[in-house]
């Protein structure tokens, strides 16, 4: 393609050769008056009187035959599917594998970036190779070999001429199969990475962004940061990266794509000398809860007072890749703010001079995607800038869209498309696009001509759902004090929530640094007296002579692919002894503390329960209903710096006041209702599947038990969604109690960690 390339920049200067030895033939011609263009090339620049210059483009040419080459597919024993797009026209081959089991979606939810560093290190070592071998061995062949992990997949790339493909398909294969994981080369991936987020951090186009991707993907770990937090990427370690990746790294989950001068006999063959050994294994499905639905306009002020232009997202929840609604989408954006010439750069841009850029982009994933307009302007303008954002918005949601903006539209699409599908790696990385998001199987070929099929009645369909100048999430980035107020006039009716530059955390469910009031002498009292309230309002005096309590619980877990029932049958043994037996979806599983130690039972296997899940199990005797505290307070065994008063908070549309506890896993924070004095809420951190997870625990339906108050209704929220409620069935107070119940059983077996 690249020798077609030269040659028809050779044709016009050949084909002007000819024409001008054949005019040197020719009787000269009567001169003529200047024209205008003339009357500029001679220099007057002049248009003469009665000719108008009107500025016109090009009129689109007749599009041509495109031809995507066809792949060729095999899948070998282990579940690898290759695909082989031949090319003899360069001695070039570009590999390309996709492990779509190994993306950020996967990421522990307390520590995102894990994928990342993984992919990172592939390359930084194996069992045989030091990072600095890797390097010299496809520099010396005069190859590319890289590894990135993206939201839904892990990609290494190899790019070779024919003669080194073995040299450089035994350094892929080896990288990927038997990565080292060296702790100097994490540590100096490590100091890298957290440079370039220090400046990141500072930066509000980069925050305004992120923050936007948490805002619309909410608890989805598609809206996590891929490279990590500068506080996660502390936390990496060997241990944690050699896991993901032997959990996740897996042929079966995997698409291997050849495409140069190589014929699908040689690539199936390369495939199976280089990769055939790659062991198959059972991955769990990288399925991500589906991100939650909002409605109205929600506005997040990022205050940074020394900054001078404003960064501006807007938004909403967009559209997955593999979606058959993604190609008439496309056409749609082009026209709205897919390019320079879009409604959106020429109205903020080129019309009103207000910024340098302004764009709008679908981003699709596997499983979800977002839509977001994003510009920046100078402070001043900000409110101006976000109002006309706003009102193209609203506007384009029409769908009214003329015959030259859809012209224009498919066949800049429609014509691109070839162009990017000239070289090696553009045609893998095309092969491998439509097979990660099972698109059929004449995508490629048929893409421009389904392109110019679209319609504007099409366009206008998209546009109708899935824009809206109503429901959209807005970020502003920049020196809030001086656009706030007049931003809120502008959107009288949106929910806007406020946080200073410094304060932003990316991982929280509200993007807020977590801030407890620190003790002082007079918080110290206030949560004294609080307790002490609580208490006497649970039961006072009658909670001292509670030795022991059993109860039963019923409810669910909420999954996005199915609510799970749940039941457990609590025994708790005061003051720290705690029994859960539980039952999800008919598989038991007993959970134990006595005191000291804890351990998980299912069936046969014991094992020991990890450090926070021990110290969890601790605390439901302690805060279980509030009663385990409330004894420990009217008993004296409570004091001092371990409990403080925190202020008030809205939970639930309701005033509560908090107080924070001291306690082995961390702090937890208590919300009493003032009115009754009753525990309402509590907000603390559990272990979960991925990691730790922020919870709030919520109690209703206090009722009566024996000169006591009890909370027979209970809410947990997750990450800021709902993730399981029960209701108490039966409770019985100081029953006997079989000690032998929390008698750990010989031997567990040591919990993974």
């Amino acid at each position: 393609m690249k020798r077609a390339i030269k040659r028809w920049i050779l044709f016009p200067a050949a084909l002007m050769l000819v024409a001008t030895a054949a005019l040197a033939q020719q009787p000269p011609q009567p001169a003529s008056p200047p024209s205008a263009a003339q009357d500029q090339k001679n220099g007057t620049g002049v248009v003469p009187s009665g000719v108008k210059l009107v500025p016109a483009m090009p009129a689109a040419g007749a599009p041509t035959h495109f031809s995507f080459p066809q792949a060729a597919t095999k899948t070998l024993a282990n579940g690898l599917r290759v695909f082989v797009v031949t090319d003899h026209s360069e001695p070039a081959v570009a590999a390309r594998l996709v492990t779509l089991s190994a993306g950020s979606v996967k990421d522990p939810r307390d520590m995102p970036g894990v994928a990342q560093m993984t992919a990172n290190l592939l390359t930084q070592g194996t069992e045989k190779r030091s990072a600095k071998d890797i390097a010299e061995a496809i520099d010396f062949i005069g190859g590319s070999l890289e590894a990135s992990a993206s939201k839904d997949s892990t990609d290494v790339s190899l790019d070779v001429v024919k003669k080194d493909l073995a040299t450089g398909l035994d350094l892929m294969s080896d990288i990927v199969l038997r990565p080292a994981f060296r702790a100097e080369e994490l540590d100096r991936q490590r100091q890298q990475l957290l440079s370039g987020l220090t400046v990141q951090y500072s930066d509000p186009d980069f925050l305004a962004s992120a923050a936007f991707s948490r805002i619309v993907y909410g608890s989805s770990p598609y809206g996590w940061p891929e490279e990590g937090t500068p506080e996660t990427v502390q936390k990496l370690d060997p241990a944690v990266l050699k896991k993901f990746h032997d959990a996740n790294y897996a042929p079966n989950q995997s698409l291997l794509a050849f495409a140069g001068d190589i014929t699908p006999e040689e690539a199936f063959a390369a495939a199976e000398k280089y990769f055939g050994a790659w062991p198959k294994i059972e991955v769990a499905a990288a399925i991500p809860p589906a991100p939650e639905t909002f409605t109205g306009m929600h506005i997040w002020l990022i205050d940074k007072p020394d900054a001078v232009q404003t960064q501006i997202r807007a938004g909403k929840l967009g559209i997955r890749r593999g979606d058959p609604n993604y190609i008439p989408v496309s056409v749609m954006n082009r026209i709205f703010g897919g390019g320079y010439n879009s409604r959106l750069n020429t109205e903020v841009r080129v019309k009103k001079g207000l910024t340098y850029s302004a764009y709008s982009s679908f981003n699709p994933h596997l499983s979800a995607g977002s839509f977001a307009v994003g510009t920046y302007t100078r402070t001043e303008a900000t409110v101006e800038a976000a109002k006309l954002v706003v009102d193209l918005i609203a506007k384009m949601s029409t769908g009214d869209v003329t015959p030259q903006e859809m012209d224009f539209a498919r066949d800049y699409l429609a014509g691109v498309y070839p162009i990017q599908s000239e070289t090696a790696e553009q045609v893998a990385n095309r092969v491998l696009t439509a097979a990660a998001f099972d698109l059929p199987a004449d995508y490629n070929s048929t893409y421009p001509e389904k392109i110019r099929a679209v319609t504007s009645a099409q366009v206008r369909e998209m546009a109708m759902h899935y824009l809206s100048a109503k429901d959209l999430d807005m970020v502003f980035a920049g020196n809030v004090s001086a656009f706030r107020d007049s931003l809120k006039k502008a959107f009288p009716d949106a929910k806007y929530e406020e946080i200073p530059f410094d304060q932003v955390d990316l991982l929280a469910p509200d993007l807020r640094k977590a801030k407890v009031a620190p003790a002082t002498h007079a918080s110290l009292e206030q949560g004294k007296q609080i307790i002490l309230a609580a208490a006497q309002a649970a039961g006072g005096d009658a909670l001292t002579s509670l030795a022991a309590l059993k109860m039963t619980e019923d409810g669910k877990i909420f999954r996005p692919d199915g609510d799970v029932p749940r039941s457990v049958k609590w025994l708790v043994s005061y003051p720290d002894r705690a029994r859960g037996e539980f039952n999800l979806s008919g598989r038991d599983i007993v959970q134990v503390c006595d005191g000291h130690s804890a351990w998980v039972q299912m069936g046969t296997d014991t094992r020991d329960a990890t450090p926070m899940a021990r110290e969890f199990l601790r605390a439901i005797s302690l805060y279980g209903g509030g009663w385990g505290l409330y004894r420990e307070v009217l008993g004296g065994k409570i004091s001092g710096p371990a409990i403080w008063a925190i202020g008030d908070e809205e939970i639930d549309g309701k005033k509560t006041t908090g107080v924070a506890v001291d306690a082995a896993f961390g702090t937890i924070k208590l919300y009493f209702d003032p009115a009754t004095h009753l525990l309402a809420a509590a907000r603390y951190q559990s272990a979960g599947p991925q990691g730790a997870s922020d919870n709030e625990q919520r109690w209703s339906d206090y009722r009566p038990v024996e000169g006591r108050q009890f909370a027979f209704s209970t809410v947990v929220y997750r990450d800021g969604v709902k993730y399981m409620e029960s209701t108490i069935q039966q409770l019985d107070l100081n029953p006997k109690v079989d000690d032998a119940l929390f008698a750990m059983p010989a031997s567990p077996t040591a919990a993974a960690r």
